[in-house]
């Protein structure tokens, strides 16, 4: 290796983001053009890059760690500041650690020169954000090659169709929509149950704090459904699960949250081995453990969210201190905390987070390598939102856009601006998740990935999130339906192991419910209960639709894709226990495609043809001919299925 001094190319994937979000890498995006000012040489000037995509962000301080291809002699650093004069911070060595620690004041509008010697893999930079600089140029060389090696992808398991079709969901839904699904992702604050205290955190479950819900009838009653339930314990505008004790990146700041897990895992688990003198319930409480109800939980949702602002903002390094302590109270440094203490075989789920980011998780893991002794991820399940939208100005709807995560695209003046739902092919969401299955595949293969958000409004204004227009035959709430069974479908095919549609219900009625997601649910607004807790009416073509997804293909696995030999038409081979065949067949657009009088080859045996339709549990059911191992069937952009007897 060259003992000279040269630029080091810092490319994004060697960028950990400590803030998670904003778009650091552009401090070493003009590479080529920056001149070489170490020996002298001029380049251009470098360009302001926006960063951050919401007002506060900019008034945070700002972190984030290069991790170099190997160990290497620092030798210089330049930075071109455009904001005047500030503190730049540069730290070096073990991360967390930093044995190299030092500031320095760039000038205004100037290549500034820092000599920083240090034999490194790991650098840190920090910043005032609203006055971090243009462009970082890091001088050296190589002196020993990485020696961690990249593991190879080990291949996971097929998804299990009869725990994977879901839903988001409330307590207070009527039992016929429970059953819609084969999984529920629940919400409900964590302050409907707990009363949180440093000393004592206690919990009340029949009836809830709020005396309205019994979440012991609730949990039972969908477990004998056979409908598996994740709470997702989210927070309250009057309680974040910070404690305030000490720095948001030290899990002991989490106890009080990690300590109400505990105890609802200690009840609501399969453990029945748990000390009695352990459980905290209010003097109104029956003392209950191993009731065997649940299997998961989720606590928190979007902590990554960045519309409120900071103070419920987590960064990637806070909201993995988070999970370890609600996980294992940080691998059992603290006691009769976190799920894994009351039921070590009992599922936790990482927070759902706002969109896919990998870097955010990656970031997760740095902190956990360093932070844990076993350096694992403390969470069972990678967790993640994502909704198919894109932007386009309103006076010229019919142009095409940049798909986008409309669930995080938040940024920039919108008066022009509207969005507009898209299909989960147009939207890609099978190649969306491509970087968090390999990362996941290479480093963490035994978790699994859910996709606990996804959706379509049926409102057909344009002020909604991600609205289902009508097009063509088809009405909003049946493209809203078709959408759904198709993404459904596209993410089993990749190894996702839950999908979880929102929501449950509308927000409102349809015609005004405008705000995002007010009009995504499987049933309409008003949501009419009857005595024996079943919905009146109302119910959308979507609810029927789902219902006949999970009906078809609940005993089934993924088994591979089929050639169709059309562009438009896509084939999915499912198959049961028994080793019978089962295929979903659409087209992939969106302008009322048909392929009519389609001959499939399916070999011997006898067939049904499964049709979707509103008002019908299991679809429309009808015999298929089998000719010399064909069938003929006609194909749309509304999902069917061919069914082995």
């Amino acid at each position: 290796m060259e003992n000279k001094s040269q630029k080091i190319r810092v490319t994004p994937e060697m960028i950990l983001n400590d803030m998670g979000i904003e778009k650091v890498s552009n401090f070493f995006c003009e590479f080529d053009t920056d001149g070489d000012p170490l020996y002298g040489v001029e380049g251009a000037i470098p360009q302001v890059h926006p960063r951050y995509d919401h007002w506060w962000i900019g008034q945070t301080d700002l972190s984030f760690t290069v991790e170099l291809d190997g160990t290497y002699q620092i030798t210089d650093m330049y930075i071109y500041n455009n904001y005047g004069a500030h503190k730049a911070r540069v730290r070096m060595g073990t991360p967390f650690k930093w044995e190299f620690d030092a500031e320095f004041v760039p000038e205004d509008k100037k290549w500034t020169h820092f000599e920083a010697k240090y034999e490194t893999q790991y650098i840190n930079f920090s910043f005032n954000n609203n006055q971090a600089p243009s462009e970082i140029i890091i001088y050296g060389y190589k002196i020993a090659e990485k020696t961690d090696i990249i593991p190879e992808r080990k291949p996971h398991a097929k998804t299990k169709m009869d725990k994977f079709v879901g839903m988001n969901a409330f307590i207070n839904d009527g039992d016929d929509i429970l059953r819609c699904v084969n999984y529920i992702r629940e919400y409900h604050p964590w302050l409907w149950t707990c009363t949180p205290d440093l000393e004592k955190t206690t919990i009340s479950f029949n009836l809830s704090l709020n005396k309205c819900w019994d979440f012991d009838e609730f949990y039972r009653k969908t477990h004998e459904f056979g409908v598996d339930v994740c709470p997702v314990i989210s927070t309250h505008s009057k309680r974040q699960p910070k404690d305030g004790t000490c720095d948001p990146t030290d899990p002991k700041n989490y106890m009080s949250y990690a300590t109400m897990l505990f105890q609802f895992v200690a009840r609501y688990g399969h453990n029945k081995k748990i000390d009695k003198s352990l459980i905290q319930v209010g003097d109104d409480q029956k003392v209950k453990i191993g009731l065997g109800y649940l299997s998961s939980v989720e606590p928190l949702n979007e902590p990554d969210g960045t519309w409120l602002g900071r103070e419920p903002y987590f960064s990637p390094f806070e909201l993995a201190a988070f999970l370890s302590m609600c996980y294992d109270g940080h691998e059992g440094m603290y006691k009769n905390v976190g799920v894994k203490q009351a039921d070590p075989n009992f599922k936790m789920s990482m927070s759902g987070g706002a969109g896919l980011n990998d870097n955010y998780i990656r970031s997760m893991a740095f902190w956990c390598k360093y932070n844990r002794k076993d350096g694992k991820l403390p969470f069972d399940v990678i967790n993640a939102h994502c909704y198919c939208g894109k932007r386009v100005n309103k006076n010229d709807l019919g142009q095409k856009s940049k798909i986008v995560n409309v669930n995080t695209d938040e940024r920039g003046n919108t008066a022009d601006m509207v969005y507009v739902g898209v299909s989960p092919e147009e939207g890609d969401i099978a190649g969306r998740f491509d970087k968090i299955r390999e990362w996941r595949d290479r480093y963490c293969p035994e978790k699994e990935i859910w996709l606990t958000e996804f959706g379509w409004d049926t409102n057909q204004s344009y002020d909604t999130a991600t609205s289902a227009h009508a097009y063509g035959e088809y009405t909003g709430r049946q493209v809203q339906a078709m959408w759904l069974v198709r993404e459904y479908l596209l993410l089993s095919s990749i190894g996702v192991e839950r999908a979880a549609m929102y929501m449950s219900r509308d927000c409102g009625p349809e015609e005004t419910a405008v705000g995002k997601y007010g009009s995504s649910g499987l049933v309409r607004f008003p949501i009419e209960v009857s005595a024996n807790n079943v919905i009146q009416g109302n119910k959308k073509d979507s609810f029927y639709y789902v219902y006949t997804l999970k009906e078809t293909l609940g005993d089934c696995v993924f088994d591979s894709e089929v050639e169709s030999l059309n562009e438009y038409v896509k084939i999915f081979k499912y198959k049961n226990k028994s080793g019978k065949s089962k295929y979903a067949l659409w087209c992939v657009t969106s302008n009322s495609t048909k392929i009519p009088g389609y001959k499939f080859k399916v070999g011997k045996g006898e067939y049904n043809l499964v049709q979707l339709a509103n008002e019908a549990y299991r679809g429309k059911i009808s015999e298929l001919e089998n000719k010399d191992g064909y069938v003929t069937v006609d194909i749309s952009e509304n999902p069917i299925f061919i069914v082995e007897k």
